[in-house]
């Protein structure tokens, strides 16, 4: 029987503490409004409109917070529909006091910008914009280190994060590899559990790019020399180095061959193509993973990228219809790379899988599976801290788990001299060769499944990311402790799957009202045994589940998620943009049931 170490209470006692704190000590510069995160004032009310082009938080931001400089995303109709960097704010300017619009991205129509809130109501009612969002934070496995940073950049405002150049350097090509690998001498579960062991006598990942956006890259670690190449898009960080670790421990879950292939990815004869998108904190925003995704989708075929890897998650609700990163995401699905995202540490939270990018519905989203540390599937659960549940818009999330417990990979030797920040975390779970380190999350599941498609593309390379999903989704087996649709990561099946119709081409949201939707309509993924009792009895198909709370409105887009009860101060006040979305608290859970 398993046990699991509870998230430490004092933990968020702590944030709610230092939230306040830093407040009070940060108000004297400019960047604040004047309601204070540690007044003791209630916080306005405020009515919000579904119907208006600009996200609820934003919304509420202009009517209780007017005079705060915020930094925002403009979706645009169209490129041109505007013009381009000064022309779009000369543009605005006569209509949208104090806007400054500061880049102009080209993988959708979008732009950053900043400007008071108090002008954000006449920024969205422009004909030519399609919708406002805020530049929010994102998180790549935030721990207790970073809480402090990571409150500083929420209580700063956005506006001293971010803002890498949007034409870096482009790194040179690397070497083909054929290096031998093998699984006899491995001292992790997770390469035989999946089936990836099995597949390494034909198929290593070899002549496939596989893109991670992330915390940066150690491409001096002997796991990753030779076969890793990295370009860095974050104008504070100085090099591709990581120094916060997350990205080098995601890379050798891909492609890590260690001198004595005690360690080995799952993939490891695939070109990791790393984009560094954080600082050496670990902190990074919307627009930086934009950027991300914009260097991506314009250098797919010079380094064969077929795949990219997301094990980072937004930090403010949103519907994939209007999310930047969501469309950003599906403009690189349907350019030919396949995507996947790590499903969040929310748990079960009601709004666990609210967040791009794992809210796509594209997008192929990865739970979180405990195998236990053995090759058996007879002991294997889900991690109780993966996100699971549906989308705003209705779609059930994950599509598919993978092991994400206890995953031993590279350590980041850390960067300017300073060794990486979770190595600092965690000095317990560092190996004793000094190179790697075991961590845990969704953040670890989403890399065995990017690298499980590298092998399949190396085997049927014409395949494209609709029917890679279909494959990966049908395939996947069941486990003894499942509690939701979403089975996992099976290699070996996957490898023997031929092509089939696209899943998403007939995916839609989930029905309501106690009827499936109609026969054939989605029968590649909810075909008989997902529709019987096993995920559809009264717990997810009755009132209980379905009534107005979750689907008919008086939650998702009025009441509940519209108007003040939702996003009055609880989410813009230090309650919500405090340490318990910005920081640890998500993942904490993560860091302490290891």
């Amino acid at each position: 029987m398993k046990c699991w170490r509870q998230p430490v209470p004092s933990l968020r006692m702590l944030q709610k503490f230092i939230a306040p704190l830093l407040a009070s000590l940060l108000l004297g510069s400019s960047l604040f409004a004047p309601m204070a995160l540690a007044s003791t004032a209630p916080p306005p009310v405020v009515s919000l409109d579904s119907t208006k082009k600009i996200h609820p938080l934003l919304q509420y931001a202009a009517k209780a917070d007017p005079n705060k400089v915020v930094r925002v995303i403009v979706q645009k109709t169209d490129f041109n529909a505007l013009g381009g960097g000064g022309l779009l704010g000369a543009l605005f300017g006569p209509n949208v006091p104090g806007l400054q619009v500061t880049e102009d991205f080209t993988v959708i129509p979008a732009s950053l910008a900043t400007l008071p809130a108090s002008s954000l109501p006449a920024l969205a009612a422009l004909s030519n914009v399609r919708y406002v969002s805020p530049d929010a934070a994102v998180s790549f496995n935030p721990g207790l280190l970073p809480l402090v940073t990571n409150l500083l950049l929420n209580l700063l405002g956005g506006l001293l994060g971010g803002g890498g150049s949007s034409s870096p350097p482009s790194p040179a090509p690397i070497a083909a590899t054929s290096s031998h690998v093998g699984a006899g001498n491995l001292l992790t579960t997770y390469p035989i559990d999946t089936g990836a062991s099995n597949a390494w006598s034909g198929q290593t990942g070899s002549g496939v790019g596989v893109a991670v956006i992330d915390s940066g890259f150690d491409l001096s670690h002997p796991d990753l020399a030779g076969r890793s190449i990295a370009v860095n898009l974050n104008n504070k960080a100085s090099s591709t180095a990581d120094g916060y670790g997350h990205g080098t421990h995601v890379a050798g879950i891909i492609n890590g061959q260690s001198a004595g292939q005690q360690y080995l990815g799952i993939a490891p004869d695939a070109t990791l193509i790393g984009v560094k998108v954080a600082d050496d904190s670990g902190a990074a925003y919307e627009s930086d993973l934009l950027r991300g995704l914009q260097w991506v989708d314009a250098n797919r075929l010079r380094y064969r990228i077929r795949v990219v890897n997301l094990s980072v998650s937004t930090n403010v609700p949103s519907s994939y219809a209007t999310s930047p990163i969501d469309a950003a995401v599906e403009h690189l699905w349907h350019d030919g790379v396949t995507v996947v995202a790590a499903a969040g540490n929310y748990g079960s939270d009601q709004d666990a899988v609210w967040y791009a990018p794992g809210n796509d519905p594209l997008a192929i989203t990865v739970g979180c599976l405990d195998d236990n540390q053995t090759v058996s599937p007879g002991d294997d659960s889900l991690c109780p801290i993966s996100s699971r549940g549906v989308t705003e818009d209705g779609f059930a999330k994950p599509d598919l788990v993978a092991p994400g417990r206890k995953i031993v990979s590279a350590l980041s030797s850390g960067a300017n001299g300073k060794p990486a920040v979770l190595a600092g975390q965690f000095p317990d779970r560092i190996t004793s060769d000094g190179r790697h380190i075991r961590m845990s999350g969704t953040s670890m599941s989403a890399p065995m499944v990017s690298s499980a498609l590298a092998l399949i593309l190396q085997r049927h390379p014409q395949l494209t990311p609709n029917q890679l999903k279909q494959i990966l989704v049908q395939s996947a087996q069941a486990y003894p402790a499942q509690a939701d649709r979403a089975g996992t990561l099976n290699i070996t099946a996957a490898l023997q799957a031929s092509a089939h119709p696209p899943a998403n081409s007939t995916q839609i949201p989930v029905a309501v009202g106690g009827t499936p939707p109609p026969s054939g309509a989605v029968t590649l993924l909810w075909d008989g045994s997902r529709w019987s009792t096993t995920y559809w009895d009264g717990s997810r198909w009755s009132n209980a589940y379905w009534d107005g709370s979750r689907w008919s409105g008086s939650m998702e887009w009025d009441g509940s998620r519209w108007t003040s009860a939702y996003w009055d101060g609880s989410r813009w006040s230090s309650t919500y943009w405090d340490g318990s979305r910005w920081s640890n608290a998500p993942w904490e859970s993560d860091n302490n049931f290891d």
